[in-house]
């Protein structure tokens, strides 16, 4: 069975773009290297992409330009409370509350989860084991080398096995 996942990305410590300065712009410009371009695409192939970024819109838009993907990426609300920044995994409730809100509006057409970020703790591994018969896979790549090609084939490898035991890696 094949599955068909949304693929949570992370940008920074994940995608690590340059930030270059813009003449006349106080915005910086991120671009993404070749390579993880052709890394970000394949993942698009896999599932579909949502940001888990609190990367500003703009921003987020400037990487979609320059990784031209079939689907445009979604984009999970993120509401970070201050407690949430001593939780091992920052984002997790807000990801949960996202995921739970696309399930009860009708618009998840997804059949598992995949989570790519830097900052995944023991609580992400505990809620991804909760989540019942919907299968999670959680890749962490380190920050400082961010998203690599051993963390795409454990994607295309859950997809394409339909997720084994909905065990979480990493």
């Amino acid at each position: 069975m094949t599955l068909k996942p949304i693929i949570l990305l992370d940008i920074d410590g994940v995608l690590n773009p340059a930030l270059r300065a813009r003449p006349g712009d106080l915005r910086p410009d991120p671009q993404l290297t070749c390579a993880r371009t052709a890394l970000v695409r394949r993942l698009a192939q896999c599932g579909r992409i949502a940001w888990v970024s609190t990367w500003p819109t703009e921003m987020t838009a400037e990487l979609e330009d320059q990784l031209q993907l079939d689907v445009e990426p979604l984009r999970v609300t993120l509401l970070l409370r201050p407690a949430d920044a001593d939780e091992p995994t920052p984002k997790l409730r807000s990801v949960t509350r996202w995921l739970a809100r696309m399930e009860a509006s009708g618009d998840a057409d997804w059949d598992s989860v995949v989570w790519i970020d830097d900052v995944l703790g023991p609580d992400a591994r505990e809620w991804a084991r909760s989540c019942g018969l919907r299968p999670v896979l959680l890749e962490k790549p380190g920050p400082d080398l961010g998203l690599t090609e051993a963390h795409v084939i454990a994607v295309e490898v859950f997809v394409d096995g339909g997720g084994g035991a909905g065990a979480p890696a990493n």
